[in-house]
Formats: C-alpha cells, structure tokens, sequence
C-alpha cells in the first residue's frame, strides 16, 4: 500500500497532539485538502491548560470549552501580594482532552493513524513517511508535532494538582493565584497554583521549578497542608488528579521529520512553561494564507517561535539566576509581577510583548545579580 487512499496526501501530520491536531483543523479549513496524522498513543492523559486570551482570532477554536476565566490574577509570598487585573486579557483554562477531542471531532478529510512513524525520507516532490508495520505513505507536505524528549540534567517544572469540591463557598472566584510561595522552599522553587472555577471547585496544584522531579505522595502532602493552612475547617474532596513535567528549554535545531512545529519549534516560552496560546498563534500564523490551495511542497512559510530573540534572552538570563539562587525567586517573581499592569504582564507572558514592557520588567529587578549571567548569556 503506497498511501492511506491512493495517490500523494497534500499533508502528513507526525504527532496528534496539540500542535498536530490544531495544524490538522487549520490546514483543513483552508484549503479542505487531503492528510494525514500519526499518533500511536491510544491514551492521552487530561489537564488542565491555561492562557492569557487577548480575543484573537488564534484563540477561537479554544474559547467555547472554557472551564473559568479570570481577570485578576495573584502573586503571593511571604512579605506580601501583588494583584494584576487585565483589560484586554483574561487567563483562561480549557480541559486538553475536551480540546483535543473537539479538534478531532471536526476534522472531516484527515485520517487518524495509530501507528509509530520510524523515518521520512524527501523525494523529488513528495515526502515518503515509513510507517512501523511497514507500509510507506506519501505526502507533499510534512509536519513534525512531536514532543523533543527530556534530557537529564534539564531544568524542569514539575507538578500534581488536585481537582477539589468544598462543601461550601471558600474559593475567590474571580482571582486565579498564579504562584503563592508561602510554602516549604526546600525541594526547589515551590509555589501553590489555584485556579477556581468556582466558589466550591478549584484546581490546586504543587509546582516545583528544579531538576528533580519528587514522589507524588510530596506534593500531595503540601496540597493538604496549603489547603488546612489557608482554608482552616473546609472540607474538601479530590475529584480528578493530574501531574506533569515540563522542560524550562529553549529548543533549537532538533532533527525533525519535515517542517517542526510547536513546542519542537521552539513555542514553549522557557522562563515559564506556557505552550498553548503560542502553539495556537504559531499554527494560525503558518496556515492563514489567503490562497493556501494552491501552497505545494516548501510553499508554507516555517514556525515562529513562541518569542522573539529578545525575549529568548531574556528568558535564558532569568533562567540562569533561577537556577543559581533559588533561594531569591519568589522575591524576584513578585518584582516582575510589580512591574508592568495586567495586559503589559500578559502580553510578555504570551510573547512578542512591547519594549516599554520589557524595559520595565528589567528596571525592576537586581541589577548586580543579573549582570553576571549577562555576561554569560552573551558569550553562550
């Protein structure tokens, strides 16, 4: 069999994830053409995935699955709290099994294969992609969605969260705690992540920035504590578990089958591990072309990254300080979170922010500590 229904696909997608399945829907859209996409994973596991929406048309196919949105957005430590409120930004959360599912759902051309894609070799006109039992499927466009592996030794953001129900009213819900680090700070950079989806229901998660990811049983334990502490005499009860870990990497010239896109090609903004409004905006940028029926092999334009050069600087100094002087973080979170006003904070968190914003982050935070990993940032 030399193609999943005759004659060369305009599209094979490698990955049926975010990043592939939204390329799918886009691609489909435009140009109503025929794809495919590999994806041997019959599993995916749930979580919840959060975003600062501006109301871009990037952002659409995401909004009507909403699960809470909010506008004022906390950042807690041990000496105080800033609160930042967006006009033009709401941070939004979406279940990743109801956006996946939904993408996948309205896809009407593309075929969904559940096999492992082993090589993609590039002919004359068409690429063809050597499938594990065997067989070769051929496509005039190829795309690489697939997740880079983690290495060791990589900085990372791990967590578990629990989803929570009170038997009564305890949660804001009109403010979403982006990081509290009124919790131990033994095991790494340590922040509580509460997003309330109600005054009843709340995702509570333990996030640690380290290279070491720990036993759920310790991030349960400082779920539990967080919630007696600020919450005395609620009962609650767990309903859902997610957990996670997501490399603080910038990724740079991976070996891709075809043309990488999302995190692969660089859409994950390292400083803070957030893919998804990125991926959205990466996806919608490559395949919003007016006359992409007539786009043919190495006609579409190759993904930007979730931030420019600047900003990737930016995020490789910050980095370098977290990981030398963990000790300082929360301090120096709260003082980017001072900075700027609620839009300017989330226009930089999504990337390709404005220069006043950046300038402003910058001026706030210690000049001394910061020059040294400068210096080495530029010689790297």
């Amino acid at each position: 069999m030399s193609n999943v229904k005759g004659g060369a696909l305009f599209a094979a997608i490698v990955g049926g994830g975010c990043a592939g399945l939204t390329a799918a829907i886009r691609l489909e859209r435009m140009a109503s053409k025929s794809l495919a996409i590999f994806e041997p994973n019959n599993t995916r596991h749930d979580h919840i995935w959060a975003y600062w929406d501006d109301g871009g048309p990037d952002l659409e196919p995401a909004r009507h699955l909403t699960e809470g949105q909010w506008k004022k957005w906390d950042f807690i430590g041990d000496a105080g709290a800033i609160r930042l409120e967006g006009k033009s930004f709401v941070y939004r959360a979406i279940s990743s099994a109801a956006f996946e599912n939904s993408l996948r759902e309205s896809l009407k051309n593309a075929e969904y294969i559940k096999e492992r894609v082993v090589s993609a070799d590039q002919l004359t006109d068409c690429f063809k992609v050597s499938l594990e039992s065997g067989r070769n499927v051929y496509a005039k466009n190829l795309f690489d969605s697939r997740s880079p592996s983690i290495r060791n030794g990589e900085f990372l953001q791990h967590f578990l969260g629990w989803r929570v129900h009170s038997e009564t009213p305890i949660f804001d819900e009109e403010t979403a705690t982006l990081m509290d680090f009124r919790v131990p700070q033994d095991e790494g950079i340590h922040f509580i992540y509460l997003l309330p989806f109600n005054s009843k229901q709340a995702l509570v998660e333990s996030t640690v920035l380290s290279s070491r990811p720990l036993p759920d049983s310790w991030y349960e334990k400082q779920i539990s504590a967080y919630l007696s502490s600020n919450y005395p005499g609620a009962v609650t009860n767990v309903t859902y578990k997610e957990k996670g870990i997501i490399p603080l990497v910038q990724y740079r010239q991976l070996t891709s089958l075809g043309v990488p896109i999302g995190v692969r090609a660089g859409a994950l903004r390292a400083s803070s591990g957030y893919a998804f409004s990125q991926i959205q905006r990466q996806i919608f940028q490559m395949f919003n072309q007016q006359h992409i029926e007539a786009v043919d092999l190495g006609a579409i334009s190759g993904a930007k990254p979730g931030c420019d050069r600047f900003e990737s600087w930016m995020d490789r100094v910050f980095l370098r300080v977290l990981r030398r002087n963990p000790e300082i973080a929360p301090e120096l979170f709260l003082k980017m979170a001072a900075a700027v006003d609620g839009d300017t904070f989330a226009r930089f968190m999504r990337g390709y922010g404005d220069w006043r914003g950046r300038l402003s982050l910058m001026r706030n935070l210690p000049t001394g500590l910061f020059l040294g990993s400068v210096f080495r940032s530029s010689a790297s």
